[in-house]
């Protein structure tokens, strides 16, 4: 689990590659939602920044990314994601989580 910092406005993509016991997963037929939050332990969606859909890039190698919007990159501050991985079979499992903090810049086109 790790942080991500970011500087706001930035929409290139977020890179995982999801392990299990330090060997890449495969994630072939998973499905993936990377979740922005300003609390560490919301009790609903109703707070949430922001969500994403993850994009498989090489399955046997457990690698997905999250690309945002400039919309959802628009924003300055400390906050706290997690990202879901649900199988084949509907399983679900946190493969990530930690700090997401969004730090201002100067350019802001």
């Amino acid at each position: 689990m790790s942080d991500i910092t970011r500087k706001r406005g930035d929409t290139y993509s977020i890179e995982f590659v999801i392990l299990e016991d330090d060997t890449p997963l495969d994630i072939t037929g998973c499905t993936f939602i990377l979740t922005v939050d300003p609390s560490k332990a919301p009790t609903d969606d109703t707070t949430k920044l922001f969500s994403l859909t993850g994009v498989i890039l090489d399955a046997a190698a457990g690698r997905v990314s999250f690309t945002p919007t400039e919309e959802e990159a628009d924003h300055v501050g400390k906050f706290f994601y997690d990202v879901q991985l649900v199988d084949g079979a509907g399983k679900k499992r946190t493969v990530s989580a930690g700090k997401f903090v969004l730090v201002q810049d100067i350019t802001k086109t």
